[in-house]
């Protein structure tokens, strides 16, 4: 949103008035107001002056704009969930088909990391378990429980479904906010464009 808004007062016509007590005519001034404000600026690097139609445009389309970041940042969000997501339901599927969790690879994204395995990406993820140590060079094997294991990972996908339900509410709460700051720019061009034919017919 713009930091500074600035009045710009300035006189539009002088006229007679006459006063009963100085028992003369005395000038009075209209006076009509403008707005600048920091970083709207002319071609000559000065602050533009704004009548109050154009403030209330420049300030939606601030408002439209910073929706527009927080939309992209929430999609962002709910795209790195549903990848997690992928990668629980991947190695959920693995385990169940009786593949040893300590050979289970792929790229399994969790909080903007990338794991290329299994057991430090259930790692990261909060899934605790413990492997089984062998002979040397032979892949080790799931100590806990695989029930327990596959509860775990039941319980974030649980949780990470919750979360991407919620966001897909902040999403469309987001959007509507932004599609009316649109929406109220185009009915104020509208009232301009009627304001300026008016002006024009009545020349």
């Amino acid at each position: 949103m713009p930091s500074t808004i600035t009045p710009v007062t300035f006189d539009l016509s002088t006229y007679k008035v006459y006063d009963s007590e100085s028992d003369a005519d005395v000038d009075k001034t209209v006076q009509g107001n403008l707005y600048t404000v920091e970083g709207v600026k002319d071609a000559d690097g000065s602050l533009r002056k704004l009548s109050m139609g154009e403030l209330v445009m420049v300030v939606c389309l601030a408002k439209a704009a910073e929706k527009e970041a927080a939309i992209i940042d929430l999609m962002k969000t709910m795209s790195d969930n549903t990848a997690t997501l992928e990668g629980l339901t991947d190695i959920e599927t693995k385990l169940l088909a009786g593949v040893n969790i300590t050979t289970i690879t792929g790229s399994y994204l969790y909080d903007g990391v990338t794991y290329s395995n299994a057991v430090d990406f259930l790692a990261a993820a909060g899934v605790t378990f413990t492997i089984a140590a062998t002979a040397p060079n032979v892949p080790g094997t799931l100590d806990t429980p695989l029930d327990e294991v596959l509860t775990q990972i039941e319980s974030k996908m649980d949780s990470l479904n919750s979360f991407s339900q919620q966001k897909m509410i902040e999403l469309q709460s987001e959007t509507n906010k932004r599609d009316q700051a649109y929406d109220l720019i185009t009915n104020i061009l509208k009232s301009l464009n009627t304001v300026e034919v008016g002006i024009v017919n009545n020349i």
